[in-house]
């Protein structure tokens, strides 16, 4: 039986490794916090899955929510002008529902399960030092560390990697704006957009102390009128500063937010980073390697969604790749094949992100616009989400635009 090392467990770490520990092989997990710790401690991002992600996790048995977590077709996307005015709105469906489940619930119970089917979970401050130990007792290790010391082992990749610093600065809420305690009136994906200011996305989400509330998600563009937030420390003080920001800029979207509240005193993020493609591959010595998968070498903004979609998709091929690899040892050759084998699917994520990262291409504002009177070009672009590459090549290139939007006119044009 091959063994398996997986440092961190997080969304990739933790699919990659109940994947592979219900194929029969023989895995550890090696994470710096307990399950418990990782519950009791603070709020991580408010990642959405879409349905794709979603039926991965179904096929491990992983959709222990299915029937209390609020799932969602609905998506709105509203775009606003610098005068405070709104410019236009695309409503749709996807055409599957998808969900945010609290990780910190969520990673809780993988764990557990993951330890009930016969993983190893150990509980260790594994430092840069350590992996080449590791990768002695192991026939192969991979990092799964998100943005921590053992991912910055991993060299970036100057070609793929697009910005040098942070494009938003990011404040996340979880919040209810109901009376009654079992329902709320988020039940669908927003993002309201506002031009040259940034972006507030706002879904269902399930707390991990089984409260269905909501997340509200503010990317604000450096310097610009949503930049608001540096001298806000507190839940409450963010919140108040939200809702300022909304009724000034965004005001027809105000009453959405008027009475909304947070869940508790810590339920807050704050912070910024930059987005990255690392080089996949570590050499320690001359024989021994190691593999990076998820936010350790692909880190995106989460401005359309992609970041734990992505890694659970990542984990999933590498997991058919291990399993394919049968007894061959799994060197530095076949981890690079391994990853470029994802990076196929996640070059039109990372081109996603981007697209809505930068000031808006007139192309782009063409489709979009064309989105909001015609409702198939409206379901293309919102079913995107779900599988981005299904986006390309007409949001990225003007003619491709051009030849998308007359195709959807002609496919709109009564038969005479």
């Amino acid at each position: 039986m091959r063994k398996i090392a997986i440092m961190g467990a997080g969304q990739s770490g933790l699919h990659l490794a109940i994947r592979l520990v219900k194929s029969g092989y023989d895995v550890t997990i090696i994470s710096e916090r307990s399950a418990e710790e990782i519950f009791n401690g603070p709020p991580t991002g408010a990642t959405y899955l879409f349905h794709d992600t979603l039926q991965l996790e179904r096929e491990l048995g992983l959709d222990f929510w299915n029937d209390t977590a609020y799932h969602s077709t609905g998506f709105n996307i509203n775009f606003g002008k610098p005068d405070g005015n709104f410019a236009f709105g695309i409503k749709s469906r996807t055409s599957k529902p998808g969900v945010s489940i609290d990780q910190r619930l969520k990673f809780y119970q993988w764990i557990k399960l993951f330890e009930k089917l016969g993983g190893k979970f150990v509980v260790s401050d594994t430092t840069p030092s350590d992996l080449l130990e590791c990768t002695a007792q192991f026939d192969l290790v991979i990092v799964s560390s998100g943005k921590g010391p053992l991912a910055r082992l991993f060299t970036k990749d100057e070609q793929r990697s697009t910005h040098e610093k942070p494009a938003r600065k990011l404040v996340q809420l979880h919040i209810n704006d109901f009376e009654q305690t079992d329902k709320t009136k988020f039940t669908s994906i927003t993002l309201d957009a506002l031009m040259g200011g940034g972006e507030i996305i706002t879904a269902p989400f399930y707390q991990k102390d089984d409260i269905q509330c909501a997340f509200i998600l503010i990317e604000s563009i450096p310097g610009g009128p949503m930049d608001v937030f540096d001298e806000a420390t507190t839940a409450s003080e963010l919140l108040a500063k939200a809702k300022e920001m909304i009724r000034t800029l965004l005001p027809w979207r105000y009453p959405a937010f008027a009475n909304a509240e947070v869940i508790a005193d810590n339920a807050f993020l704050k912070g910024s980073f930059t987005p990255v493609v690392r080089k996949p591959v570590v050499q320690l010595n001359s024989t021994a390697a190691v593999l990076g998968v998820g936010d350790t070498v692909i880190l995106n903004d989460p401005i359309v969604g992609q970041g734990g979609n992505n890694a659970s998709k990542m984990a999933n091929v590498y997991a058919k790749a291990i399993i394919a690899r049968g007894d061959k040892p799994f060197d530095v050759t076949w981890m690079s094949e391994t990853f470029e084998t994802f990076w196929e699917y996640s070059k039109y994520t990372n081109r996603f992100s981007d697209i809505f990262l930068a000031p808006a291409q007139p192309h782009v504002v063409e489709v979009l616009s064309a989105a909001a009177q015609n409702p198939e070009i409206a379901s293309d672009f919102v079913n995107g989400f779900n599988h981005p590459p299904a986006l390309f090549p007409w949001l990225d290139d003007a003619e491709e635009a051009k030849k998308y939007l007359a195709g959807k006119v002609r496919n709109a044009e009564p038969v005479l």
